[in-house]
This record gives structure tokens, sequence and C-alpha cells, in this order.
């Protein structure tokens, strides 16, 4: 694999994990503060709009909890050195720390978790 910069992980997490979940946060409220307000759509329109635009949160945390890992294995796979990779994720707010809501929130397999842990030297 090739060896990945501090500077290009974190930057590749900005675009593959916090845009997407606030495009999704913000698509969801903003198409509910639209079309519910106007009243002219069809009731079940404004009911299925008005439920969109509350769960655009869970919606954004869970692609999140999805994407995290596959951006950890990814970034860990390729840092020279994972715990400074981690360090740096974590004082960019890109990844939250160990025991942390987020952190324990994550989704993903037993095998991609075991193989973060051990990349990370917790295993």
């Amino acid at each position: 694999m090739t060896r990945v910069t501090v500077e290009e992980a974190l930057q590749r997490a900005r675009m593959t994990i916090n845009m997407p979940a606030v495009c999704i946060m913000l698509a969801c409220l903003g198409q509910a503060l639209v079309i519910v307000p106007s009243g002219t759509a069809p009731l079940p329109v404004l009911y299925g709009s008005g439920l969109l635009g509350i769960l655009g949160w869970p919606l954004s945390w869970l692609y999140r909890s999805v994407q995290t890992p596959h951006w950890k294995l990814w970034a860990y796979s390729g840092a020279g050195n994972a715990r400074e990779m981690k360090a740096a994720a974590i004082a960019a707010k890109v990844i939250a720390p160990d025991g942390s809501l987020f952190e324990r929130t994550e989704i993903c397999s037993p095998e991609m978790r075991a193989e973060i842990r051990r990349l990370e030297g917790r295993a």
C-alpha cells in the first residue's frame, strides 16, 4: 500500500466523512423548510417531508458511524505511524477519542474492528 501523509488522510476524511454527513443533515432539513411551510403539497408529502427533516441528524450520524471505520482502516494501513495519525485525526476533530459516544457507535464487522485495534496497537 502507498504511504499516506497525515494531511492527505485528514483531507480525505473531511471529504468522505464530514462533508457528506453535513450535506445529508442540511439537505434533509432544507427540503423540509421549503416544502412544509408552503403547504401546497399533498398531506402525505408534507408529513413525509417533515419526518425527513427530523431524521436528518440521525441519518447523518448513521452515515458517520458506517464511514469512519472504513477511513480508519485505510488511514492506519497507509500511515507510517498509526498512533500519530490517530492523534492528528482526534485533534482535527475528524474522529472521536476512544470511549466517546461517537466512537462507541461506529458500525463495522468484528474483523474490521479487530484490524483497526491491531493497527492502533490496542489489540
